[in-house]
C-alpha cells in the first residue's frame, strides 16, 4: 500500500504490525524444508502464509505499545504453521 495511504491526519499507521507475521515467517522458514512435497512456488508460499494469519488471533502493535494480552507460544505458532502446510499440499490449485 503507498504511503500517503497509510496517513490518518498525516499520522502514519505504516510501521503498525501485527506482530504475529514475523513469527509465521520464521516458523514457514523452519518448517517448510520438513516437508518435500511442499512446492515453494509463490502461490503455495504465500496462501501459507494468509491462511496462518487467518488463524490467529491478530496482534498489532506500535513501537512503545502497551501489552495487555499474553503472546503466543512458539508450540501454538508451529501448529498452525504446519497445518496450513499441510493443508495447502493437499489442495494444491495450480498444476504442478
Amino acid at each position: 500500500m503507498e504511503k500517503e495511504k497509510m496517513e490518518i491526519f498525516g499520522v502514519s499507521m505504516a510501521s503498525i504490525r501485527n506482530k504475529n507475521e514475523m513469527k509465521v515467517i520464521q516458523f514457514m522458514n523452519e518448517l517448510i524444508p520438513q516437508f518435500p512435497e511442499f512446492d515453494y512456488c509463490a502461490i503455495c508460499l504465500q496462501d501459507v502464509y494468509a491462511l496462518c494469519l487467518n488463524q490467529l488471533s491478530p496482534s498489532y502493535a506500535q513501537e512503545g505499545t502497551i501489552i495487555l494480552k499474553k503472546n503466543l507460544l512458539n508450540a501454538d505458532y508451529r501448529d498452525v504453521v504446519e497445518t496450513a502446510i499441510s493443508t495447502v499440499i493437499k489442495n494444491c490449485n495450480h498444476p504442478v
